[in-house]
């Protein structure tokens, strides 16, 4: 039990929560406890999520990994040395589809230490992968009210404009 806790606190996933239609930059904490320093960083990102950047932190570099068909997209982080008791934020940012549906976000993640270990943080491995939960729904944004309410004001002015062309309405008795 206390491996597992400890597993679960050396990953972690900001933000808890993301909304449709967002921009959202992600943060994959990664701490070191052990004794051989973190060489390598991978994350699977769910494929309800449009990558468009990535940041890497100084001295890491970052490559992105096409999906395929037995893998989500994913991003590389390799080149830096975390050491024993140090911590580092691998970031990337996306967006959420409008019509994601509401189920949590999964992202596996991966760990390769300078001696040749390697972690992994999901479904049957070393502990769960992170997740972010889906809140919301895509509301109308500022812009889509004004179209809106543009349309409803020429609609009403269309109502009116035929109602005069028309003329008054004659009694029939």
């Amino acid at each position: 039990m206390l491996t597992l806790t400890l597993a679960l606190l050396q990953v972690a996933v900001t933000p808890t929560t993301i909304a449709p239609a967002e921009l959202e930059r992600v943060a994959v904490r990664v701490v070191n406890p052990a004794d051989s320093p973190i060489v390598a960083v991978r994350v699977e990102v769910p494929e309800a999520l449009a990558m468009l950047g990535v940041d890497a932190p100084p001295g890491w570099s970052a490559r992105r990994v096409a999906a395929t068909e037995s893998s989500a997209p994913a991003i590389e982080w390799t080149g830096g040395r975390l050491a024993s008791g140090e911590f580092r934020e691998f970031a990337f940012f996306v967006r959420l589809g409008a019509d994601a549906r509401r189920v949590p976000l999964v992202f596996p993640v991966r760990i390769r230490r300078a001696d040749g270990t390697v972690r992994e943080w999901r479904s049957g491995g070393d502990a769960p992968a992170p997740e972010i939960q889906i809140r919301g729904t895509v509301g109308v944004t500022p812009g889509g009210a004004f179209v809106l309410a543009a349309g409803a004001l020429g609609l009403a002015a269309l109502a009116v404009a035929l109602a005069l062309r028309r003329g008054p309405i004659s009694k029939r008795g």
